[in-house]
């Protein structure tokens, strides 16, 4: 037993205690994920263990865990400043789900007898202050640092370690989006989307062994199985790392999280709608998951088809192998039985109670939770020993092996750890860069005394050389573009030697990309390079064909005096080529560059050879000659680490940067490599580039643009990884006359990564932009730049600064003029504007000018006589001195102030405009709009509202010409109480605000009826025409009591009551679809009738698109229905079902699918927006009663069922008859 005691400020605990209280109501409305944690980085701790103690004076404590942090017993995440046990992380779990105490502790000892790359579990016991809070499973967590301990990389750095944490990573594409770098300071995708590529493009096992360790990831698969998880893989697809070895490059699994499983938790409605078994074992499952055979656990998964069901044999000799080593009775029991007996008193001190409450339930919000004596033994007798005896007897069934030879072995059987040493990179003995410098000397004689060493005479094995720049060309080769960035001017001298005018603040870098399809390995880059600056480092960078940054080393104090030959070896992996090379400048402080002699030797090597050293005198007579001296290139990055640079459009979009641009009529690039957009007026157009591989964080965005109007004004816009976007920032007065560079600081919240670059017309107005240069440098931070640049032989220098200062942008000029002396006298004049963009929140916080009818909310110190006040979960409203309503909002019921009409006025779009403040810098507020028939829809919240002053805004309220409101709402959106000061608040309906609004309109009640036939661009698959359903579909209909095709060619289908009947086509090919549109034509015998809509992606899970009423009777009417998919999800099936389970006879004609279209309404005709947003049914109060997963949990049909889900999962609502406990992806 390990006893843990930190120290920690009382108001630190008091603040600890505050952000633990967390409900299962919190955990289900908001997402685990979504919750933020307390963290303390300056605690202090004391170990006790076996009789030693050790100190640490700087800890990090901080709480941990996903769903169970809605226990009344919170987990922690603790790092120490120096090693225990040979480890820094580790997780303190209080396994609140389980009874037995012992499931995360016996997993980690079957890991570890399987020889799997594993943590390790033992038990301590946590003291807060001296005060005792209890029992915990005391586990290592799986960090860099964990790699670096075990499997001991040559990098320095680990950054291809990926976390699948928050569930539904199956290797699907796409799926990888799921995953996480675990490596905070990179955050890069490229290494597994590619991994996640090649095992989709695998056709076998022999091909995946090349990329993977299947021994490793099939042992986990049976281990999975056999322990009962839903918790990993082949479920609920999280609780595991990827970790791709250095020498043979191959990715190894590695599990985690074992709370869940020898029958803990499980359901077999997790199966519910699986459908059939993929190795054709059909779907008789029954209802025990202890019964079930490997094909019936696994979820239809892709890859296991190839890695299980298509190799059979070796997956059963896995499973053999692993009843053997670790999954028997025989073995396990023992095991368990020591385990009970060194926990029972440990388990009675945890449940016994100190001042009417039990050790560390500091969450109060939390579900109760206590284990006596009793239930832990109970627990471990008859579910842990149970499941295991089960499932060592179904195993031995499924597969036709005998008990007893399988004991007979296992008695003999001695388990080996994992070796870690395999498959890894060699440690090379020494890097070396040499250094060469010619002097000459005159004639003369002297004593010299000479140490020599076969280490310093290395060894070069030549190879394949392509020149960059060649000694005195004066010019890049013509094999290579100059790619570079952030430099100012370069110039090529009387020598040939190029001279780079890097800028400071810009992390410039002189850049070299091939022309051609020539792509390099390791080898040697040679070159001569000297600087205006001694404490200057030039970073060297690769660029991979994939996208990827390697850095290969840097060069410090570089010579200001002459050029120095450098040489830098290139160690990349087999797989990876690269085609582009950087010089950085490694400070940032802006640098002259001189380079000369740039070639690379692809295949080459520099062998240094270690041997013994002698040392001899001679007297020699010294001549003109030249020294040649090796110098160590230090490896180590210098600190800070330079931003890595993302070419977006260059003459083109730079892969895998590609074009998700609207509103924009054509573009093109001109021969200046600039590309021209003529952008629509009226439909907010934009140039956008994504790269779905990218996972950008702060930074600075570089571009140069102009327009054709005067007054032209752009936005910038990121977009989150998770759809969401990010207005960073206006930049108005575009230059009409020539191509201006911007820098626009990128400064994000913590954890928010970008994929995704947008600049907008925000006038609307319509715009021809031309725009060249985009990039992003990742991590950069906005430095000031000289107003004037170093530049040789400067005469005289005459600056001029002019600045103005507008609401949300600042724009310098600076003009110099410079008379530079060569032969004959020149007079250049160089003209560079910059504009510095700050950044804007996502609201206009200047209060623009509008026309339209103006409606009074609040003014003069009251309500306006037509608005009620509807507001709940306030403690108290007043009106103060100054006129402004103060709200004093309580924490923990999403408290909002709310008006609404008492009259019969209903609105329309317009613009909302208020004037607030609040008491917490953290505030937000939430704008949202009441419909009629209790519809709402959101518009974005307010962020960064002061506490000192009241500010003023505008909200722009777009909505469709059909519907009216009479609410207005402002909530409270972290639900952390706040104090909300209100004024002058108004609509203007029909008014139009001066800024484009950045935030999003959600309508959260699905609405999909469309009147009208679009006309939309994409790829059209039929489904049902000219009488017939299209031989690339199935009808998979079911509740269907006839169908038929009468003589206009309808589809007519009598729906059986009570059967919940559906129309369904799936297809029989391999067409798998994703986000569009389907179109149909439809009509039915009753006007009651409702439709859903749903679709069936290809793992067999379904989606509900939305639901169709007011469907007429007597003609056929034409709908469409968009289908907006995210994270790479792919369907192919469709589904129509009568919703309302009362039968119908259900006319169709005319379907298809055009993927990759939205609707389009004709210019005549107004449509009705179509939206797939989820809605969720939030429980009120306390939960008495938990809905397994897929089951209902709501709806008209069932209105006694209970909205609050088992754990991973949320109650959905599919349509009003029928709300589902789906599962949280």
């Amino acid at each position: 037993m390990i006893d843990i005691y930190v120290t920690m400020p009382t108001s630190e605990v008091n603040n600890l205690i505050k952000m633990a209280q967390i409900s299962n109501f919190d955990v289900q409305s908001k997402g685990a994920k979504n919750i933020p944690d307390y963290k303390y980085e300056a605690a202090s701790a004391v170990v006790k263990w076996n009789g030693n103690s050790k100190t640490y004076e700087k800890v990090t404590f901080k709480t941990g865990g996903m769903y169970g942090r809605s226990f009344d017993k919170v987990g922690y995440n603790i790092k120490f400043d120096k090693k225990f046990i040979g480890r820094k992380s580790f997780k303190l779990r209080p396994d609140s789900g389980d009874a037995s105490k012992i499931r995360s502790k016996l997993c980690c000892d079957i890991a570890n007898r399987l020889g799997l790359p594993s943590i390790q579990g033992s038990y301590a016991r946590l003291y807060m202050n001296n005060e005792f809070w209890g029992l915990y499973v005391f586990m290592d967590a799986v960090k860099p640092s964990w790699i670096k301990n075990t499997f001991d990389p040559v990098e320095k750095e680990v950054t291809t370690l990926y976390q699948c944490k928050n569930g539904g990573f199956n290797f699907t594409p796409n799926s990888q989006y799921t995953c996480i770098n675990a490596n905070d300071e990179y955050q890069h995708m490229t290494e597994f989307t590619n991994f996640v590529n090649a095992v989709n493009s695998a056709k076998n096992v022999s091909e995946l062994e090349k990329i993977m360790d299947v021994k490793v990831f099939l042992k986990y698969l049976a281990m999975e199985w056999l322990i009962g998880s839903f918790d990993h893989f082949m479920v609920y697809g999280h609780n595991f790392y990827w970790y791709k070895r250095e020498g043979d490059n191959k990715w190894v699994v590695i599990y985690y999280d074992y709370d869940n499983t020898f029958g803990s938790g499980v359901s077999a409605s997790l199966w519910a709608n699986k459908g059939n078994n993929q190795d054709g074992s059909g779907n008789k499952r029954g209802d025990q998951p202890v019964n079930y055979t490997f094909a019936d656990w696994e979820k239809n998964i892709p890859v296991i088809k190839k890695l299980v069901h298509n190799n059979k044999e070796q997956f059963k000799q896995i499973v053999y192998d692993v009843l053997v080593q670790a999954f028997n009775p025989d073995l396990l029991n023992p095991r368990i039985s020591e385990l009970k007996s060194f926990l029972s008193p440990y388990i009675k001190e945890d449940g016994t109670s100190r001042n009417g409450k039990l050790p560390g339930r500091i969450n109060n919000a939390g579900t109760k939770t206590t284990v006596s004596v009793n239930n832990f033994e109970f627990n471990i007798e008859n579910s842990v020993k149970s499941w295991i005896k089960t499932k060592f007897d179904v195993a031995c069934s499924n597969y036709g092996f005998s008990k007893s030879q399988i004991s007979s072995e296992a008695s003999k059987f001695r388990p080996k750890p994992f070796d870690y040493s395999y498959g890894a990179k060699p440690k090379p003995t020494t890097t070396t860069t040499t250094t060469t410098t010619t002097t000459t000397t005159k004639e003369q004689t002297k004593t010299t005394s000479t140490s020599s060493s076969s280490s310093s005479q290395p060894t070069f094995v030549a190879g394949k050389k392509y020149d960059i720049i060649k000694a005195g060309s004066g010019k890049i080769s013509s094999e290579w573009n100059d790619w570079s960035w952030g430099v100012k001017n370069y110039k090529f001298d009387t020598q040939g030697v190029m001279v780079n005018y890097i800028n400071a603040g810009t992390w410039g870098g002189v850049s070299f990309k091939r022309k051609d399809s020539t792509k390099f390995g390791s080898g040697v880059l040679f070159f001569k390079a000297r600087t205006n600056d001694t404490e200057a480092v030039i970073q060297v960078i690769l660029h991979t064909v994939d996208g990827d940054a390697i850095d290969v080393g840097h060069v410090e104090k570089v010579s200001t005096t002459k050029m120095v030959n450098y040489g830098v070896q290139i160690n990349i992996p087999e797989d990876a080529k690269y085609d582009r090379i950087t010089f950085q400048d490694g400070t940032n402080n802006g640098l002259i560059l001189c380079l000369d002699d740039v070639y690379i030797m692809d295949g080459a090597y520099i062998n240094i050879n270690t041997g013994k050293t002698t040392t001899t005198t001679t007297t020699t007579t010294v001549k003109p000659t030249t020294t040649t001296t090796t110098k160590k290139l230090l490896p180590p990055l210098p600190p800070p680490l330079p931003p890595l640079r993302y070419d977006i459009i260059k003459g083109k979009f730079v892969s895998p940067w590609s074009d998700w641009s609207w509103g924009v009529k054509s573009y093109k690039f001109n021969s200046d490599g600039i590309m021209v957009n003529e952008m629509t007026a009226g439909s907010w157009a934009a140039v956008s580039a994504r790269n779905n591989g990218a996972r950008l964080g702060n930074g600075i965005l570089y571009f140069k643009a102009r327009a054709d109007e005067a007054g032209s004004s752009i936005q910038v816009f990121v977009h989150a990884t998770n759809e969401q976007f990010i207005s960073i920032t206006t930049i108005e007065n575009i230059s009409t006359t020539k191509m201006t560079e911007y820098s626009v600081p990128v400064k994000l919240n913590e954890g928010v990564k970008f994929n995704r670059v947008t600049i907008q017309d925000a006038n609307n107005n319509g715009m021809t932009l031309y725009l060249s240069d985009l990039y992003y440098l990742d991590g950069a931070v906005a430095v000031d730049e000289p107003t004037t640049p170093v530049k040789p032989i400067i005469i005289t220098t005459t600056t001029t600064t002019t600045t103005t200062k507008k609401a949300t942008t600042t724009t310098t000029t600076t003009t110099t003029t410079t008379t530079t002396t060569k032969k004959k006298t020149t007079t250049t004049t160089t003209t560079t504007t910059t504009t510095t963009t700050k950044k804007t929140t996502t609201t206009t916080t200047v209060k623009p000018t509008a026309t339209g009818t103006k409606y009074d909310i609040i003014s003069n110190s009251k309500i306006a006589g037509q608005w009620d006040n509807w507001s709940w979960g306030i403690k108290s409203s007043k009106f103060d001195n100054q006129g402004n309503m103060v709200n004093t909002i309580s924490a923990g019921e999403w408290g909002a102030v709310s008006f609404k009409r008492n009259d019969d006025v209903k609105f329309n779009s317009g613009v909302l405009y208020l004037k607030a403040r609040v008491n917490d810098t953290a505030a937000r507020i939430q704008v949202a709009v009441h419909f009629n028939n209790d519809e709402y829809a959101t518009f974005g919240d307010i962020k960064n509202i002061p506490t000192n002053k009241m500010a003023e805004y505008s909200i722009p309220i777009n909505i469709d010409s059909d519907v009216q409101f009479d609410r207005i709402t402002l909530q409270d959106n972290t639900n952390k109480g706040v104090v909300l000061y209100l004024n002058d608040v108004y609509f203007v309906e029909n008014g139009n605000a001066e800024v484009k609004p950045t935030t999003t309109t959600t309508t959260v009640k699905k609405t999909t009826t469309t009147t009208i036939k679009p006309t939309a661009t994409g790829t059209r698959y039929n489904i049902l025409s000219n009488s017939a359903i299209s031989s690339q579909w199935d009808n998979w209909s079911w509740g269907v009591k006839s169908y038929k095709f009468d003589n206009q060619g309808n589809m007519v289908n009598n729906l059986s009551a009570g059967e919940w009947g559906a129309v369904s086509f799936k297809r029989i090919d391999n067409g798998n679809l994703g986000s569009g549109t389907l179109y149909f034509k439809a009509r039915v015998n009753v006007d009651t009738a409702l439709l859903q809509v749903f679709i069936h992606t290809i793992d067999e899970d379904f989606i509900s698109i939305g639901n169709i009423r007011n469907i007429p009777t007597n003609k056929m009417n034409e709908y469409a229905v968009a289908i907006d998919l995210k994270n790479g999800v792919k369907f192919n099936r469709i589904t129509i079902q009568d919703a309302t389970n009362e039968g119908v006879t259900l006319y169709l004609n005319d379907i298809y699918f055009i993927e990759g279209a939205a609707p389009q309404a004709k210019s005549t005709t107004t449509t009705k927006q179509t939206t797939t947003t989820a809605q969720f049914v939030i429980p009120t109060g306390e939960c008495t009663e938990i809905t397994p997963g897929y089951y209902p949990c709501g709806g008209l049909l069932y209105p006694d069922a209970s909205p609050c889900c088992e754990q991973g999962f949320r109650c959905e609502i599919v349509n009003d008859y029928f709300s589902m406990c789906s599962l949280v992806i």
